[in-house]
């Protein structure tokens, strides 16, 4: 399967943010009515500190690797450890928002704004398995995901004798300048094993992935750290459209 023309990730090995390119901005309106049918569905919510605001583009920066939203498909494996391990039961259809920071400091008016909001497909025990299971399904998102050629990529290549999918030392090196890096406070190591356990590995639906790369939509209540569960619904109430403010 050919992937076309090259995307940034694969030109710019260094970049410091993500590439956003490929998603369709979702209106709250227009949400709300895709969203009929789910309003008792859990969300996730959490605040992403690796977001900026390039005051300049009026564009939402987002400097991490986890959630990795390029090659037009979601993946959360390198974030949120504790939140995806504290999930008891099936991941699969459950939702995840992620806010902005509103840090000041990072170009933010002091509110959260929804950077994106995923529905869960599927989720996988190990990178292998879900390195596998890309390689099969989606090979372009693959390539646009790999850590050890991209720096914000958050998918893991097993050598070819994986014989371990829980052992670090079964993976390729990642890209040199990775932000899990050496010199990160938690390490990719820890995105395999944390706290001596394995983390679910999570890909979004596409048909049911929204990403907004510009601040449009207001989250009225303010989030610090950790994570806030809700149902769809109610989440809902707590979104206003920023030019309503």
């Amino acid at each position: 399967m050919k992937c076309g023309v090259k995307s940034k990730s694969d030109i710019f090995e260094n970049k410091k943010y993500q590439d956003l390119s490929g998603w369709n901005v979702v209106l709250l309106e227009e949400l709300k009515i895709r969203l009929q049918g789910h309003y008792y569905d859990e969300v996730y919510v959490y605040t992403l500190a690796t977001t900026r605001m390039d005051k300049k583009t009026h564009t939402v920066r987002h400097m991490g690797s986890g959630p990795n939203l390029e090659g037009s498909l979601t993946t959360l494996c390198t974030c949120k450890h504790k939140m995806r391990q504290d999930q008891k039961g099936d991941w699969q259809g459950k939702w995840i928002l992620g806010l902005t920071s509103r840090d000041r400091s990072k170009g933010f008016d002091g509110k959260h704004y929804p950077f994106y909001l995923m529905k869960v497909e599927r989720s996988f025990d190990s990178q292998k398995e879900i390195f596998g299971y890309l390689e099969q399904n989606d090979p372009c998102a693959l390539r646009s995901k790999n850590a050890v050629k991209n720096r914000l990529g958050d998918i893991f290549e097993p050598i070819s004798k994986c014989s371990d999918p829980l052992d670090p030392k079964m993976y390729k090196t990642l890209h040199k300048n990775h932000s899990h890096g050496e010199n990160d406070s938690i390490g990719w190591h820890s995105d395999i094993v944390y706290h001596g356990r394995s983390v679910p590995l999570l890909v979004g639906e596409k048909n049911n992935t929204f990403v907004w790369p510009q601040p449009m939509i207001r989250f009225i209540k303010d989030r610090g750290i950790g994570y806030l569960k809700l149902r769809l619904g109610d989440l809902l109430e707590k979104l206003l459209e920023d030019n309503k403010i």
